[in-house]
């Protein structure tokens, strides 16, 4: 038996929105969206200014950022100050420090009436997936929602995480409601097609998933991991004409993406079991 692809190489798809494992959403930029006309900007502060600075250090060396929003902190950076520590620490991979400093600044930029909350609320709730904490990871996710300051992008994106929360906690039928909020505000992003299609197979909705699976394919039918996903569930549904072919297209999309590898393993598996 071909065993089912898990999650977190699902999760290594790249798409044009990316992929919500990554907790880092700059925390002064949003994901890139289809152009359409932006009002003017308004002047940034001068706190916002270093806020972009800080970000900007600590993605480029962590523990420059770590020194910097530390001295920032003293100096009395607050909320902002936090989130760049929390940043730091999270490019750092060192998630049981980023997740309070990151809830800090939610709390921070809460009380302030700083819109940025909503998305350092996201960020603490992924910090805290990332570190295991899945009900840490609910609360601040649905805090994050709570603060009604997202767009129909960013909203999307947080279910998604949500979503993938109670996959991990195997809770699929609550993870299914997510889907639903997730394609009603994200029906452009493959990813969350991608992902539902999976979960569907998983339940044993097999038309489901071949729904689901089209339409990620319609939206990036070049991603190793939709072709991948797509030679599973045929697979699963006894058509192994369809599987080959998909898992070929997914080697044949990117070769040394780990979707791919694992469709390459399939089709060796498969072609091992024929010739028994």
């Amino acid at each position: 038996m071909i065993s089912s692809i898990i999650l977190p190489v699902l999760l290594q798809s790249a798409t044009p929105y990316g992929s919500p494992v990554d907790p880092l959403l700059r925390p002064s930029e949003a994901r890139p969206e289809t152009p359409v006309a932006q009002p003017k900007p308004e002047p940034k502060s001068p706190a916002d200014i270093r806020f972009n600075q800080c970000i900007d250090q600590a993605a480029d060396n962590p523990e420059k950022g770590l020194l910097a929003a530390n001295r920032w902190q003293i100096e009395g950076g607050e909320y902002l100050a936090r989130n760049c520590l929390g940043f730091a620490y999270a490019e750092l991979e060192d998630w049981p420090k980023a997740v309070p400093a990151f809830v800090l600044a939610a709390e921070g930029a809460e009380a302030a009436g700083d819109k940025r909350a909503a998305i350092f609320w996201s960020q603490a709730g992924n910090a805290a997936f990332v570190a295991g904490d899945n009900a840490a990871a609910l609360k601040y996710l649905g805090l994050a929602v709570e603060q009604d300051q997202l767009d129909a992008m960013l909203r999307g994106e947080v279910h998604l995480d949500i979503a993938r929360i109670y996959v991990a906690m195997d809770q699929y039928d609550a993870a299914k409601q997510q889907f639903v909020l997730v394609h009603e505000l994200v029906p452009e992003d493959p990813l969350g097609w991608l992902l539902s299609a999976t979960l569907a197979r998983r339940m044993g909705d097999l038309a489901l998933a071949k729904s689901d699976i089209a339409v990620a394919a319609r939206l990036a039918g070049t991603d190793p991991a939709i072709a991948l996903e797509a030679g599973n569930i045929a697979y699963e549904a006894g058509d192994v004409a369809n599987a080959t072919a998909n898992w070929e297209r997914a080697v044949k999309f990117g070769p040394d993406d780990p979707s791919a590898k694992a469709a390459s393993r399939y089709l060796e598996q498969l072609q091992a079991s024929v010739a028994e």
